[in-house]
């Protein structure tokens, strides 16, 4: 189409007033049918969209999602239309296409990237969309490495567009990368250590987790450590990547709690006495509300140095651990009362020391013994009121 020909006032002006008047012509008229083409493709694709994302069970903020990168590649299709209805020439047509192919290819990734903005910070909507189920604390860090992977794709894409050497590109990154990487590889395992932590859920914030290097309730789980209160209030400040590669015991995940103590009787109890004080432990610990009753495993296990050992085992269903000190507290007197009232006495570690009299004679008197054979006086008066040997200090 000559313009110079429709536009008859132009042949009056010089030839360099002309050009300009004319280009600004081009200008504005490219400008004009560009907003037009670009509005009405909008309107021609919002109703189609609309509907695509009620049927899909989409809301308002998806569908805008979707609409504002359309609207770019709308104006890359009208700059496209455009150039080609009017007469620029081919250099300025190239470029004009280049541009509008630039902004499509960048439209398609800008809606990759808010559509999935929109799905993963919402869990419920992604799972509905997309058929997958994952935690929710995952989706912020998953968020920003999908974001920056479409980034950099998109970047290639466009670049490749553009006429640039994409391949020396990516190997000069690599060479680039390769540097970065071993400089923070420390941060690296620190986010692969945050991914796990949250997709395998060993523990969660409010969790009182123990390993070898520290003990505490868990205050919150960050992309780079997690941060561990501990018993004197202290916080602890762990590196993921460190509790990744732990054994982590996590008491607050318990079912029951373990108790498990031996008694330790004199040597003067009484088979009878013991069969006895076994069978009052045993009714104690089945009888209790907050004791597993096919746990209750009670023993006399062992003839030790100074000692019989009496084995006590059961299961407490109290996750609490004030509640289940307060039961073992409990449980403890109950059977402290049970020993007394037997007439039994707990044994502790004793030994018995025996001199006789070096010349075979008569004992020596009490002023010329050795400072040790006090205790032989000592077992003397045993045998009159009847305490057993294996008392003695």
């Amino acid at each position: 189409m000559n313009l110079i020909d429709q536009l008859a006032f132009l042949d009056d002006l010089p030839p360099v007033i002309r050009d300009i008047v004319l280009n600004l012509i081009l200008l504005i008229a490219a400008a004009l049918l560009t907003l037009i083409l670009r509005r009405a493709l909008t309107l021609i694709l919002a109703r189609p969209l609309r509907a695509l994302a009620g049927r899909a069970g989409a809301d308002d903020m998806l569908l805008d999602a979707i609409l504002s990168p359309t609207r770019i590649a709308m104006m890359g299709l009208a700059l496209i239309i455009t150039v080609n209805l009017l007469n620029f020439g081919s250099e300025i047509q190239q470029i004009v296409e280049t541009l509008a192919r630039t902004l499509m290819i960048g439209a398609v990734f800008y809606a990759v990237i808010k559509v999935f903005n929109t799905v993963s910070l919402r869990p419920a909507l992604f799972k509905r969309v997309t058929g997958l189920e994952i935690p929710e604390r995952l989706l912020p860090f998953l968020n920003t490495v999908v974001k920056y992977l479409i980034i950099a794709l998109g970047a290639i894409f466009v670049l490749q567009e553009l006429n640039f050497d994409v391949t020396a590109l990516i190997a000069s990154l690599g060479v680039v990368g390769v540097g970065v990487s071993l400089a923070s590889q420390n941060t690296v395992a620190n986010l692969f250590g945050f991914a796990a932590i949250v997709s395998d859920n060993p523990f969660k914030v409010g969790d009182f987790i123990k390993t070898s290097n520290v003990t505490g309730i868990v205050e919150a789980v960050g992309v780079r450590a997690t941060r561990v209160r501990q018993l004197d209030q202290a916080v602890a400040t762990v590196p993921n990547n460190l509790l990744t590669n732990a054994i982590v015991l996590n008491r607050s995940r318990l079912e029951k709690r373990r108790l498990d103590f031996t008694l330790t009787l004199t040597y003067r109890t009484t088979s009878a006495q013991m069969r006895a004080l076994l069978g009052d432990i045993r009714e104690l610990l089945q009888n209790t509300d907050d004791i597993d009753s096919d746990s209750v495993i009670v023993h006399f296990i062992n003839f030790s140095a100074s000692s019989l050992d009496v084995r006590v085992i059961c299961q407490v269903l109290l996750v609490d651990w004030r509640q289940f000190s307060a039961l073992k507290e409990k449980l403890y007197l109950d059977i402290m009362d049970m020993i007394e009232q037997r007439g039994l006495r707990f044994a502790f570690p004793s030994q018995s020391v025996y001199i006789e009299n070096p010349s075979g004679g008569a004992p020596l008197p009490p002023e010329e013994r050795p400072i040790a054979a006090a205790s032989d006086e000592w077992l003397e008066e045993d045998a009159e009121t009847g305490r057993g040997d294996d008392e003695a200090e």
